[in-house]
């Protein structure tokens, strides 16, 4: 006897939460967020709120930023020869310094908005393999949704530029929330550095999507927790197997 499917196309209308609402919920009741976002999947409002701040904050650290110090730093970390090394510092030294600015600025921004493109895309392929009712609109705006907390690093990252007012603070050290200021460290450099790049926000934005999709689908835990968190996985296999080889 086969096992009866979750028909999950249908859900109780609910009236209109509010953007702001929702936000708040978000940190304090996700379930509640979660049925909002899954009949109004708003997108504009968290993109505007979290972009706005994030591009102030960058453009802040761009404009007080020694230059010649940050390439310095930033060229440190690497595990270029001598020869790739000078042609890196080159190129970056020819730049001039409202161009680094500008990519400084944008770029971290472009990198958010491409993974949420990503995730989204990755989950409703899931979503047609599976036959359910969400589609690329709905898992966007829960991607956007569930980075909110990526709001706390801004802040944390504002706190540390002030903190910092002779322009040589790395970028490694601008967001206090990452793996390796909050003391997870490693001697080897690549991992040191994949510390370097996971917030705790990154995380709890991953956990609310797991929590999201287990709602949405009525799905166990295994099946939420292995389906959004395989593309991670795969990096970290990819990663694994290039730091081994």
């Amino acid at each position: 006897m086969g096992m009866a499917h979750i028909d999950t196309s249908q859900s109780i209308k609910t009236g209109p939460a509010g953007l702001v609402t929702t936000a708040i919920n978000i940190l304090t009741s996700p379930s509640e967020a979660f049925t909002e976002l899954e009949q109004r999947p708003a997108k504009l409002f968290p993109l505007i709120i979290i972009m706005l701040p994030l591009l102030a904050v960058m453009f802040w650290y761009f404009t007080v930023i020694d230059f010649d110090w940050y390439i310095d730093d930033t060229l440190a970390v690497t595990n270029l020869g001598d020869s790739q090394l000078e042609q890196a510092r080159g190129a970056m030294e020819s730049m001039s310094q409202t161009t680094f600015r500008m990519i400084g600025v944008f770029g971290g921004a472009a990198g958010m908005l491409l993974l949420w493109v990503l995730q989204a895309s990755y989950l409703s392929l899931v979503s047609q393999l599976n036959g359910d009712r969400f589609r690329f609109t709905h898992w966007f705006s829960l991607a956007v949704w569930t980075a909110l907390p990526y709001l706390l690093t801004v802040i944390g990252m504002a706190v540390t530029i002030s903190l910092n007012p002779n322009g040589q603070l790395s970028s490694f050290d601008l967001d206090p929330l990452t793996l390796t200021n909050l003391g997870i460290t490693s001697s080897n450099n690549m991992v040191s550095l994949a510390l370097n790049s996971v917030s705790l926000t990154q995380i709890w934005g991953v956990v609310l999507t797991v929590l999201a999709f287990k709602q949405w689908l009525v799905s166990g835990w295994i099946r939420a927790l292995s389906i959004v968190l395989a593309p991670y996985l795969l990096i970290i296999g990819v990663s694994a197997y290039f730091l081994i080889s």
